[in-house]
């Protein structure tokens, strides 16, 4: 009979924590929450080459590509920002990654899309919400609990040194002017 493991489990819970990880196959990266707000999950990303970018919901531009692609450059993308609102289930959103080779940070980040157009700060440890980013051989939450008020979360970075990846906890509540200067790629969701 073979030898059967459970997939390894990381959680972040602090500023600045960080968990290596390999790189094989398909990566996942996974928002889910309590709440019935509407959250949405954004990758943004600065490249090698120092060019920007993001795969986010279409309905920020109303532009299918901004969904991403898994067989070309950016190599993600997000599988859609359908939520049932009358479900008392958990919401979840989702991002596909294939490749990183290009990549030098992706800044994964959660917008409370009813708070950032209206222009008012929330809480988001009220949404009681994380982030999991799942891999071959493990998973790696990073629970978005931060009480400072703001509309962007800035919820956690992965870091590309080559054949050496790593999950950091960035824990950062912004506003959208502060995401606007501190996400690379963020821009491309405003106005």
């Amino acid at each position: 009979m073979p030898e059967v493991h459970l997939k390894k489990k990381v959680t972040l819970r602090q500023k600045g924590e960080s968990a290596a990880f390999t790189f094989e196959g398909k990566l996942k990266v996974v928002l889910s929450w309590e709440t019935q707000t509407d959250m949405d999950l954004c990758i943004f990303f600065k490249k090698k080459d120092g060019g920007v970018g993001g795969v986010f919901s279409d309905g920020y531009r109303n532009n299918k590509a901004d969904l991403g692609s898994l067989d070309k450059f950016p190599f993600m993308q997000h599988m859609g920002d359908e939520r049932d609102a009358d479900s008392d289930k958990e919401s979840s959103e989702i991002v596909k990654v294939a490749n990183l080779d290009d990549i030098d940070t992706a800044y994964i980040c959660v917008v409370n899309y009813g708070a950032a157009t209206e222009g008012r700060n929330v809480t988001f440890s009220d949404e009681k919400a994380n982030v999991e980013v799942r891999c071959e051989e493990q998973s790696i939450e990073v629970v978005a609990d931060s009480s400072d008020p703001g509309q962007v979360y800035l919820v956690c970075s992965i870091k590309n040194n080559g054949d050496s990846k790593s999950v950091v906890n960035e824990k950062r509540v912004l506003d959208l002017s502060g995401a606007l200067d501190q996400i690379p790629g963020f821009s491309l969701i405003t106005e």
